[in-house]
């Protein structure tokens, strides 16, 4: 009889061991999938983005730069003005110009209406530049970020 009640109590405990096991187990499971899950759809997504910078020009003032870049990737790129665009010239300048489709020195607008970049499209991005400190000669570095992280960059030269 002793037997029969200690082997009770053990199955018990083995059931009871179990329980605690799967429940606090599977949440934690299940959120590492999830988290496995957003990773690759970002992974996927930067994959499926690509943009190249095909043309920069600037005035011959230093005060106005257009850049044109070119969606060449298969994903349609969102969120444009969340984009990041910089300039810079080797030890003399390094400027983050910020979005502003209103302009102003030392900001980025675009001729584009719409807030998605579709595959093949060419946006056209309009950077004003602060008239006290304009475009100098020699080569200049211009880099455009998409909101995921993809970069394209080129250089140029002021007429």
């Amino acid at each position: 009889m002793d037997k029969v009640i200690v082997t009770g109590l053990l199955v018990i405990a083995s059931v009871t061991a179990a329980v605690l096991v799967i429940t606090t187990i599977l949440p934690t499971i299940s959120s590492s999938s999830q988290s496995v899950a957003s990773a690759q759809r970002e992974a996927a997504d930067r994959m499926r983005t690509s943009i190249e910078i095909i043309a920069v020009s600037s005035n011959a003032a230093g005060t106005q730069i257009d850049v044109w870049v070119k969606n060449v990737g298969t994903k349609t790129i969102t969120a444009i003005d969340r984009s990041d665009v910089f300039l810079a010239q080797e030890g003399t300048r390094f400027d983050a110009m910020t979005y502003d489709q209103g302009g102003g020195p030392n900001t980025w607008k675009t001729e584009l209406n719409e807030p998605t970049w579709s595959r093949g499209d060419t946006l056209h991005i309009i950077i004003a530049i602060d008239a006290s400190e304009p475009v100098g000669d020699g080569d200049h570095t211009l880099m455009v970020s998409t909101p995921n992280g993809i970069t394209a960059e080129k250089s140029f030269q002021k007429p």
